[in-house]
This record gives structure tokens, sequence and C-alpha cells, in this order.
């Protein structure tokens, strides 16, 4: 077992819980979070999820003084309980420079195109923090964010997909989606940006569709057709989120709708399908630890997320509490679940399940 995650999990895991429970206070549950509820988005993004995307692309490098990078940037958690929001954000700063220096620790060794992928989310999530520092407006920091989360999803694809075929037009069509959406982040996102971003997300989907191994992976069984359902399921919210993008004036919560289509439909998809393979990775265990049962808190995480989405687009506050709710209790089981099947998995030393 990697023992040295003991010093950032925990951070892992209180963010996860912090950022929920500060999420359900914010749709109009009535839950005691103090000043950290105001940190919303900062925590999930960057307390939670660049923390875990620190912890994964380290474990695989090797180097042991890199832990401080995600340890950093689970730190930033505690200045966010204090009420002192700069330097959480601070702390978030330096460890998403932290994690365009692991990129390109990787790029110098491997010079595989989709590590710069990687990379342009990752100065994604530096811009959005820096954004917040300088002037802390979160609907100026979230398009890149997004990014963040978008380019780093986007590019694992590609190093999971590098051994299909490779076409000219693949290729081309793959450059053209990335910079639809780069276009649309850099300008204004009140204006046109968000159009243009919305074009571009819809089309990278499209193009996921198309390419992306999870087609295949869909045909199999057991944990293979779980996580390719999950990944198409995904690749739907993104095309829902940019939908939102193009067609903002639907409601006033349509933005509200946009921003959890993809930061719950399609990054918590991308979570769920690939924690099995995530969460023992980085503890150093040799299991891949999946069960039916998994599939039930996908499909819930779906259904109550269009609970939400439709109480957002109607205006109807308590289907969006109460949306918001399911979310959060499904999230939380969904990763209790799969502790228990980690802990009996190494407890009776079974390895990989289908």
């Amino acid at each position: 077992m990697n023992r040295k995650i003991f010093f950032v999990l925990p951070f892992v895991l209180i963010s996860l819980v912090t950022g929920v429970l500060a999420g359900l206070l914010r749709i109009g549950w009535s839950i005691p979070m103090g000043q950290v509820a105001g940190q919303h988005g900062a925590v999930m993004v960057g307390s939670f999820l660049g923390t875990l995307i620190c912890l994964e692309r380290i474990v695989a490098l090797k180097k042991r003084w890199m832990y401080v990078i995600p340890i950093i940037s689970g730190m930033s958690l505690v200045f966010f309980y204090l009420g002192l929001p700069d330097v959480g954000m601070g702390l978030l700063t330096v460890a998403s420079f932290g994690l365009i220096y692991i990129y390109s620790d990787l790029i110098q060794r491997f010079g595989e195109y989709y590590f710069y992928v990687m990379m342009v989310g990752a100065v994604g999530w530096a811009v959005g923090n820096i954004i917040m520092i300088v002037s802390p407006f979160y609907p100026q920091a979230a398009p890149w964010w997004i990014v963040f989360i978008l380019f780093t999803v986007f590019g694992e694809r590609l190093e999971l997909s590098k051994f299909l075929p490779q076409t000219k037009a693949k290729r081309i069509t793959m450059i053209l989606v990335i910079s639809i959406v780069m276009v649309g982040v850099v300008l204004p996102y009140h204006t046109v940006g968000k159009f243009i971003s919305g074009i571009g997300m819809i089309f990278m989907a499209l193009w996921l569709f198309r390419y992306d191994i999870a087609r295949k992976s869909i045909r199999s069984k057991g944990m293979h057709r779980y996580t390719g359902s999950l990944l198409l399921v995904g690749y739907f919210w993104m095309i829902v989120c940019g939908v939102l993008m193009v067609f903002d004036h639907i409601s006033i919560f349509t933005y509200d709708a946009m921003l959890h289509a993809f930061f719950l439909g399609f990054t918590f998809s991308m979570i769920f399908a690939h924690a099995p393979i995530i969460f023992p990775g980085v503890a150093g265990l040799v299991i891949r630890p999946f069960h039916w049962t998994l599939f039930i808190w996908a499909i819930l995480l779906q259904i109550s997320l269009a609970i939400r989405i439709v109480g957002d687009v109607l205006i109807h506050p308590q289907c969006r509490a109460i949306g918001g709710m399911l979310n959060a209790i499904v999230i939380l089981l969904f990763f209790v679940n799969l502790a228990i099947l980690i802990f009996n998995m190494q407890k009776n030393k079974i390895g990989f399940q289908n």
C-alpha cells in the first residue's frame, strides 16, 4: 500500500463532504456551514478535484517530494474554514502551478500530445485561481475551471484511446474542437464567449462519441460496460452543458443548470466511471473493486441531476432542492459503497473482478 496518501486522502474526503454540504446550503437546505459555504466552487474544483488530480498524476512519477503539491492543494480547505479565502485561493494557485510542473515533467519524459492537452487544463485551473485572487467573482473563474476539468478528462481519454486507429480526420477534428473551446473561453463569457464555448463543448462531446474507446467498452461485460456506460452518459451531459451555454436565457437558473450539468453530470459521471481504478491505484492496491451495486448509484446520479436541472429550467425551487439533496446522498453513498468494496477485496485478497 502507498502509505504516503494518508497525508493527502483525508483532505480529499473532507473536501468532498464539505463541498457537497455547502452546495446543499446554497440550494436552500438549512445546514450550519459557516463561511466555507461561500467557497463551494473553490472547494469542489480545487480542494477536492484539484487535489485528487495532482495525487493521481504524481503516483505514476514516483517522486516523493511531489506529494507536497496535493498537500498544499488540500490544505486550502483549512483556510476556507477559517474564513481566509485569499490564503486558500493562494494555496490552490501554488498547487495549480505545481500541476503544470508535473505535466512539464511528463512531457519531457514521454513527449506525448495528450499531456499537452492536460497541461492546458492545468493552466486553466491556474488562470481561474488567479482571477479569484485578483477579483473574487466566480462567474469569471468558472469557465477556466471548466477548461481544467474538461481538458484533463479529454487528455486522459486520448491517452487511453491511443492504440485506436489515428486517422488524419481524427487529428484535424480534435485540434478544431480544442481550438473552438479555447477561443470561447478567452473571449468574455457573458458576451460571445459562452456561445463559442458551448458550441465547442457540443462538438467535443460528439468527437468523443465518435472516437473514444468507450463505444467498444460498452459492448463488454461487468466493469468495462459500467465504465463505458458512464463515459457516454458524461458526454451527453457535456452536450446539455453546451446547449445551456448557447441558450442561456431559458430561465433565471440557467447558469446554475449549466454549471451542474458539467460539474455534476459530466465530472461526476467521469469520477464514478474511473473511481474503481483511480482510488485503488493511488493507494497502491492491485485490485479493481467492482460490483453491480455501483450501477445503482450511477443511475440515481443521472435521475437526481435531471430532477435538479428540470427545477432550474422551470424555476421550481422545491424541485431544485430535492434534486440537489438526492445528488448529495447518491455521491456520498457511492463512495461509501466503493470504500466497502475496496476494504472487503483487500481483506479477502481478491484481485481483478469482471
